[in-house]
């Protein structure tokens, strides 16, 4: 019978059915990535079927007791896809304020839907260290006004990944063909995104920057 925890991960994320997979899979084909930063995580744990070891951080106190779930642990270790055990590492932090890291230590940042990740622990990933991010907080809107990363990629509803640098800078224009800019994104922020002051023309799931 599975636990509360691991109840939780597949009914919020669904396990091997999770679609970050596809993208995630590709990462990890494309790019050398061996360290993994998830701030803002909560119970998705899904990179560790990909990737050997990822730091997840978040600052709900429910969180501690399920990263240390038997059950759920177990889940990851039966199904990873990597060679060997993963290794599962958690902060319950709130990132913003700083983690217990080693800067330029991570090959890959993860920011979905936890606010402006990529602003916050920029520090901790190494120069030209990966950023997979979405929108849902606008953090893919920062990234790209943030003259520390370019873009390098967007991932289509089917998985696959775009890399031409002319089509990506599609991703990027407001519905009045204007490039988005620092201004925008900040105004934005301050409404939810169906009530966005400045909308992207083109939406995807997810955006694949690179640190510069």
């Amino acid at each position: 019978m599975p636990s509360r925890a691991l109840e939780k991960y597949l009914s919020n994320y669904r396990g091997i059915d999770d679609p970050h997979l596809t993208a995630l899979r590709i990462i990890k084909k494309k790019y050398n990535v061996e360290r993994v930063l998830y701030p803002g995580s909560w119970i998705h744990l899904t990179p560790s079927l990909i990737f050997r070891y990822v730091v997840y951080v978040d600052f709900f106190a429910a969180m501690e007791s399920m990263f240390n779930d038997s059950k759920l642990l177990k889940y990851i270790e039966t199904h990873s896809e990597t060679l060997n055990k993963a290794d599962i590492k958690f902060h319950k932090v709130d990132y913003r304020e700083g983690i217990y890291e080693e800067q330029e230590s991570f090959d890959l940042l993860i920011s979905l839907s936890s606010g402006f990740v990529s602003r916050y622990c920029r520090p901790y990933l190494r120069k030209d260290g990966l950023l997979f991010v979405n929108n849902e907080h606008y953090d893919a809107s920062m990234a790209y006004v943030d003259p520390n990363f370019g873009p390098i990629g967007v991932f289509t509803h089917a998985g696959k990944l775009i890399d031409d640098k002319q089509e990506i800078q599609e991703y990027f224009l407001t519905k009045s063909n204007q490039v988005i800019t620092l201004a925008m994104v900040k105004e934005n922020s301050k409404k939810p995104p169906s009530k966005a002051k400045y909308k992207l023309k083109k939406k995807t799931p997810f955006y694949l920057f690179q640190k510069l």
